[in-house]
């Protein structure tokens, strides 16, 4: 039997079938990535195309038989993932292998499973998550190339490039982002710590990078509005200082479309880190941008 931290989730049986080790269930650790695009984000709705919905449906078709998998994160219709992390409680009698093969065989090819691990039993996609990193991409050419359409926002017109990298500064540390989210956001404690938050040039391309231990509904997508107001000459840098400081309806700081979001990495402490079950898997899959 292997070690429970080895790269099999299930033991040979005697009579040539397999068994789940350990007392069951196992607790499995999938690792994702999506296209957002046609999604109506993560979590399960009611007559809404989710991720959640049709990951839960394909497991279900390889042999499921418990409750839902549970994710590291609400993403909002069209954001994407490069890197999304969910667990699940099961007694299904399948090697690592051949439900990953079965998952992605069931999977739309904007959802890929990419490995899947046995997890600590005490390991949670949401709770035991330590930080996220974020993209935001932004196109600030005439024409946008087709083939990135669908994961960046569209920005013409000349931008204040230097301004926009010198302001992402004052988002770094502790502040209270309550007038960076939305009235559902502002239910709970509003004060977020950021660890990074850079603007990169790539060309036409602008990436801002954002990272943090945990966010509020939309923060990313209205700190990147905030940059972009910035750039445009319609927030100056006083302002967002004062918008920092709590909530407020003046200057309105936009949302900027969820096309251009990306969640990047989903981080874990080291006792949760998974051995992968898939010799040679990449550390995470490859984006356009």
């Amino acid at each position: 039997m292997n070690s429970p931290h080895g790269t099999s989730v299930v033991e040979k049986a005697e009579d040539g079938g397999s068994v789940a080790t350990g007392t069951p269930p196992l607790r499995l650790r999938i690792d994702l990535a999506f296209s957002g695009v046609g999604f109506c984000g993560w979590q399960a709705q009611a007559r809404q195309n989710t991720i959640q919905q049709l990951l839960d449906e394909a497991l279900r078709d390889v042999g499921h038989r418990g409750p839902r998998c549970v994710g590291c994160s609400r993403t909002d219709a069209g954001v994407h993932a490069r890197f999304f992390t969910a667990h699940l409680d099961t007694t299904m009698k399948r090697p690592a292998e051949v439900l990953l093969a079965g998952l992605n065989a069931k999977l739309p090819a904007q959802i890929r499973v990419w490995r899947i691990s046995r997890a600590a039993p005490t390991f949670n996609a949401r709770f035991s998550c330590s930080g996220k990193a974020y993209r935001y991409h932004i196109f600030n050419g005439r024409i946008v190339p087709p083939f990135i359409a669908s994961y960046v926002y569209h920005r013409r017109g000349r931008l204040d490039l230097p301004t926009m990298a010198g302001i992402t500064s004052l988002f770094t540390g502790e502040h209270d982002f309550a007038s960076f989210t939305t009235g559902e956001g502002r239910k709970r404690d509003t004060t977020r710590r950021l660890d990074e938050c850079r603007l990169e040039e790539k060309g036409a391309i602008l990436v801002l990078h954002v990272k943090g231990p945990s966010f509020l509904h939309r923060m990313v997508r209205r700190i990147a509005g905030a940059v972009l107001a910035a750039g445009a000459g319609r927030l100056a840098p006083e302002e967002i200082v004062v918008l920092l400081g709590g909530y407020s309806e003046s200057p309105a700081v936009p949302a900027l479309p969820a096309r251009g979001l990306v969640l990047w990495q989903v981080s874990y402490p080291e006792e949760f880190q998974p051995v992968s079950t898939m010799p040679g898997a990449p550390p995470a899959p490859a984006f356009p941008l």
